[in-house]
């Protein structure tokens, strides 16, 4: 580089008066944060401050144990994995603590954190989601809250990610009750993401994280049982990436939006494939399941990697590779 510093920063909210500033696009996405989601086994060494930001396990309206054993798929994660260890299955369930608990005994844990930290919401209907929304007003310990749609609306059993006009109405229910910026967390199983993301969006997203994970399931043809506990679980890991770089692809065309790539990010370029495709920041999950230092490691990749091509503002780098 010419002596120019690199910029990383970015706003996930430019359009709301609080806005989201994140010094820079690599965040440690939900329910991979530490061991149990909520930072067991992150060090002190880890400068948490130093990342863009940190999401904490997703929180329900009341308190869930999870799924039964096992959980995860492979059991034992490393970074070093052959050709077909590359699929990567989940099926926890949701385990938390409930929101108000999260609320009275985490949200201050964070508040000492120094760093920026997101509330990830899933409720069973849009009403809930506007309750556990009004709950968290005057709570310090996070700057924005990303909605899980990705879970059942009790109401009538849809999924909120898989239907336009209920992903808006939860949305909104938030919206009304919050001024804090608002995350929507897209399905990736659905007919049109364009569709849902402008649906989100205009009912009051500030940006949007793509994508959760994939439905799937795997047999142990010896044991003739699946390999997870709860029968069907979520794919993730590097199988995802494809797909969910073509979703943020398609959702950077159809919405005037920050977008967050997440799925099967392991390497610095993994996170700039997301964001040549429109997204404005990343989040690293299964990558955190081999490695808890793997955030940390992408981020300095990601700046020698720039710094090394001249590269002096990682927003000239967002959607380049869009048609």
């Amino acid at each position: 580089m010419s002596g120019e510093e690199l910029n990383l920063s970015v706003d996930l909210a430019p359009r709301n008066r609080h806005h989201l500033w994140l010094s820079n696009p690599v965040m440690i996405a939900s329910g991979t944060f530490g061991y149990d989601g909520y930072g067991r086994g992150v060090t002190p060494d880890m400068d948490l401050a130093s990342l863009g930001a940190v999401i904490p396990k997703t929180v329900t309206r009341h308190p869930r144990e999870g799924n039964p054993e096992p959980r995860w798929y492979p059991s034992s994660y490393r970074e070093g994995r052959a050709a077909g260890e590359c699929i990567f299955l989940n099926s926890i369930g949701l385990a938390n603590p409930g929101i108000e608990p999260a609320l009275s005994r985490l949200a201050p844990q964070w508040a000492g954190w120094n760093a920026t930290v997101l509330l990830s919401l899933s409720a069973e209907s849009v009403a809930q989601f506007g309750e556990m929304a009004a709950l968290t007003r005057g709570v310090a310990g996070f700057q924005a809250l990303e909605l899980n749609l990705s879970c059942p609306n009790i109401e009538d059993g849809a999924l909120f990610s898989h239907n336009a006009g209920l992903a808006a109405a939860a949305v909104a229910a938030v919206r009304a009750n919050t001024d804090l910026p608002v995350l929507a967390k897209l399905a990736p199983n659905v007919p049109d993401v364009a569709a849902i993301a402008r649906a989100a969006v205009d009912a009051g997203a500030d940006a949007l994280t793509i994508s959760n994970t994939l439905p799937a399931m795997l047999i142990d043809v010896e044991s003739r049982k699946p390999v997870l506990g709860g029968i069907t679980g979520g794919l993730s890991g590097p199988a995802l990436r494809p797909v969910s770089v073509a979703l943020v692809y398609r959702a950077a065309r159809a919405v005037d939006a920050p977008i967050i790539g997440v799925g099967g990010i392991f390497t610095a370029r993994d996170a700039l494939e997301y964001i040549l495709a429109g997204a404005t920041a990343v989040q690293i999950g299964s990558a955190n399941l081999a490695n808890l230092w793997a955030p940390f490691n992408i981020l300095e990749e990601l700046r020698t990697y720039l710094g090394e091509r001249g590269v002096t503002d990682i927003r000239d780098l967002i959607g380049a590779a869009q048609a």
